[in-house]
């Protein structure tokens, strides 16, 4: 929006505008100061009334689109001609009022009520419905790297798994965002311009109104469905049923979207591509946005801080938050349903409401079968909710470790070298990337997630009647193996590179062994754990156990399924040999360094640089 200078003091009868004001959202909410506050959200901009004489004008301006200056000194009880005159000359400033122009120059396009739109997707590359059964063909076509199918959970959350497959109306789960984007199809697809007040209104992306068809048919089916899964988490986490936290309601709509994924991912009657229910793929579209808007709260630091797991939520607070944080809107379009339908769901799913339409009414034989195996839905999906938690620690985990290492090299404290100034260079390179691109960019906000993989971890095992004995980081440091023969070979590579020859250990090569040898345990620890959850899952599935270990490395076969423009650091393990000169394999099992630079000899390198005997104690939970 263009900033509107005002050169001379505003007249009371200008005419002024209020460009799209049905995308207005008004809320009152606490201010910095922990005071009531009337706030208006309007695009990007921010409206704040502190004062409490003020909160009928914004209100009343939040209701306008167009009007005479001086009309505004009537809003609420009335205000003087000098203070409405001040207000409405900061709004102009500001671009988020603007002078009315003739109304016959009032035709721009962009402000059309409603109209069809052209898709907004890049033309599909994937012709062929794949499903995550073929999990080792999918991840070495579009990765180069192949992950077996006994560790997809791994790599693949679980909320995402259904996305690919196709429903008995021939759409995707995932429609617009199925993941990966390389493997969307091209599907029949009605696009239209939003016409719902709030955020989404008139938004440059448009709307799918054929998702939003298909879901208005199966409607009821949907909320009787909804129903049972609702009270059949109340059952494994009674404590929700005095009030839902956003921890809870993160697990809730997971184990909604596992419904629908465990028919599809179990050996034995598993439902085929192409024949899922349509009442089960709109179930699962429909609650993927609560869950997105959850994992906002949760791990989101930018428009808000976070919110605790352990944070009390209802409905209305829940559907406030997605308006003012945007979460109706994905990269291609916004959210279809109407607000009425949204508040009806989130009754049902938060409050426990009952539609008339849901009495008496009976499930297709195929939803009925789904429903009657919800108990192994929700274990399966807890455990893959688990086994996220799990792997995704070793994001912040590999993200402070690189903040540590910039660290310690432009504090160095030994021999300086070229070697050592290349570090420098390309470390500094790494922590811009990480400061300015990442949601890791403080030790605040990378704490922050551990702290909500933890409870995502330990509220897990509570759901699957296996309440954990130890928290996740007491489990890590409880299956770290002795770090004497790691350091060894880390010191000795580390040596080599940044003081050959030199008998004495420098502290700079001290400290960078330390911070390896750290998160190279950490690692190895937290894939042990993961890797036991997954053997738990196969299990479940009745699915044949993994012929070869999982390493740390393929963690990044989920980054590559996104794309570039998910790529900002590179995962650590890879830039080993650019920055250290030695490549790192971190398995449950091992862990293994191989130098790409000659070592003197030394006692403790008396054969290659290799460290393979890593054994984890078995403290399994």
């Amino acid at each position: 929006m263009n900033s509107t200078a005002t050169t001379t003091r505003l007249a009371a009868d200008a005419e002024l505008v209020f460009p799209l004001s049905k995308r207005v959202i008004t809320q009152y909410l606490k201010n910095e100061q922990g005071q009531d506050a009337l706030f208006l959200f309007y695009g990007d901009q921010e409206i704040s009334f502190d004062e409490p004489e003020l909160f009928a004008f914004g209100e009343a301006l939040g209701a306008q689109s167009r009007f005479a200056a001086g009309a505004a000194t009537g809003w609420g009880t009335g205000y003087a001609w000098e203070q409405v005159q001040a207000l409405l000359e900061q709004l102009l400033q500001a671009g988020i009022l603007e002078h009315a122009a003739p109304l016959e120059a009032q035709t721009c396009p962009m402000h059309r009520p409603d109209g069809d739109r052209a898709s907004p997707l890049p033309p599909a590359t994937s012709s062929v419905a794949r499903t995550w059964l073929e999990c080792e063909a999918i991840t070495r076509e579009l990765t180069g790297r192949s992950i077996e199918l006994a560790h997809l959970e791994l790599v693949i959350p679980v909320f995402r798994i259904a996305h690919l497959v196709q429903d008995a109306e021939g759409r995707q789960v995932g429609e617009a965002n199925v993941f990966p984007k390389a493997l969307r199809l091209e599907v029949p697809t009605r696009w239209r311009a939003c016409i719902y007040p709030g955020s989404r209104y008139q938004d440059s992306r448009p709307m799918n109104v054929s998702a939003l068809k298909s879901m208005r048919a199966h409607w009821p089916a949907m909320m009787a469905a909804i129903l049972r899964i609702r009270e059949a988490y109340l059952q494994r986490f009674p404590a929700a049923r005095t009030g839902w936290t956003v921890g809870d309601v993160e697990r809730l709509s997971t184990l909604v979207l596992a419904v629908p994924t465990y028919m599809l991912m179990k050996s034995g009657q598993t439902v085929a591509n192409g024949a899922l229910h349509p009442v089960l793929s709109n179930l699962f579209r429909v609650t993927d946005g609560v869950r997105m808007t959850t994992h906002q709260m949760l791990f989101v630091p930018v428009a808000e801080a976070t919110l605790s797991p352990l944070a009390p939520i209802n409905s209305a607070e829940l559907y406030a938050y997605a308006e003012r944080n945007h979460a109706f809107g994905s990269t291609h379009g916004v959210c279809a349903g109407p607000r009425v339908m949204i508040e009806e769901f989130l009754g049902v799913l938060l409050d426990g409401q009952v539609p008339a339409a849901t009495q008496g009414l009976q499930q297709d034989a195929a939803v009925e079968a789904a429903l009657a195996e919800m108990e192994q839905a929700f274990d399966y999906g807890l455990l893959g909710l688990q086994a996220h938690a799990v792997v995704f620690s070793l994001w912040p985990l590999m993200t402070r470790t690189y903040e540590q290492m910039h660290t310690i090299a432009t504090q160095w404290r030994g021999p300086q070298s070229l070697a050592l100034a290349r570090l420098r260079r390309h470390l500094q390179d790494k922590v811009d990337i990480l400061k300015n691109e990442t949601l890791h960019a403080t030790e605040a906000w990378r704490a922050n997630r551990e702290q909500v993989y933890a409870d995502i971890f330990v509220h897990c095992a509570q759901g699957l009647g296996q309440p954990a004995q130890h928290s996740l980081p007491e489990l890590v440091k409880a299956r770290q193996a002795s770090p004497v023969a790691l350091r060894q070979q880390l010191r000795a590579l580390l040596r080599a590179q940044f003081s050959p020859g030199q008998q004495a250990v420098s502290p700079g090569v001290e400290a960078l062994t330390d911070c390896l040898a750290h998160y190279f345990l950490q690692s190895q620890a937290l894939l042990a754990i993961a890797v036991d959850i997954q053997a738990d899952i196969n299990a479940l599935l009745q699915r044949a156990p993994a012929l070869w270990a999982f390493s740390a490395a393929d963690l990044d076969v989920h980054v590559l399924l996104q794309g570039s423009e998910a790529r900002h650091l590179p995962h650590l393990l890879d830039e080993l040999e650019n920055l250290l000169g030695f490549k790192a394999v971190v398995s449950r099992e091992s862990i293994s360094l191989f130098s790409s630079i000659p070592v003197r000899s030394h006692a403790s390198c008396a054969r290659p640089p290799q460290f393979a005997d890593m054994v984890l104690a078995d403290t399994r939970a």
